[in-house]
């Protein structure tokens, strides 16, 4: 009956699980160490004193073709796949400065208005009176008294496109 002990002999397997091996027996014989190892742990033989011997390089044996000799082959290590690193998280800036613009526009329009800014409104020599204040539904016509205001008077669409833009901007500023 073959054991698959090569090198050691059975009473030396009966000495390592009786506990009465000697240590300078481990440190000389791989195989009896191997054992010894998965039996009381490496943890266990090294509190004990007992230094492993040097193991032999893995190789694979293959055959050489039709020659009598075999050749060994080194083992390679299966290279672990790279994890790419996760991508920068950036903010959405083509978004956000546009609409921050326009809010500003929609707010320099509200409390000192366009025309402080631009006279588009009142031509040289002209008898008609222009506010300062674009009326944003009125924007096509702006060269008409009625599309301009008194600064400081809030319209609806001022609040839904400005509360609009506001969230954009918040939204815009997260990192994705």
């Amino acid at each position: 009956m073959d054991w698959g002990l090569s090198v050691t002999s059975l009473d030396e397997v009966k000495k390592l699980l009786d506990g009465k091996v000697d240590p300078e027996g481990l440190e000389i014989n791989s195989e009896l160490y191997e054992m010894a190892e998965s039996i009381y742990g490496r943890e266990a033989l090294e509190q004990m004193g007992i230094d492993a011997p040097a193991r032999p390089t893995d190789s694979i044996v293959q055959p050489n073709g039709n020659a009598k000799h075999e050749v060994q082959m080194p083992v390679e290590p299966i290279p672990q796949p790279e994890i790419p690193p996760p991508k920068p998280k950036k903010r959405s800036w083509w978004i956000f400065i546009p609409s921050l613009i326009i809010t500003i526009t929609i707010i320099v329009n509200f409390v000192r208005g366009i025309g402080w800014i631009l006279p588009l409104c009142d031509p040289p020599n002209s008898g008609t009176v222009c506010q300062d204040k674009l009326i944003l539904t009125r924007i096509i016509e702006y060269q008409s008294p009625d599309s301009w205001s008194q600064t400081m008077q809030l319209e609806l669409l001022e609040v839904g496109i400005s509360s609009f833009l506001l969230i954009v901007m918040l939204f815009s500023i997260r990192k994705r």
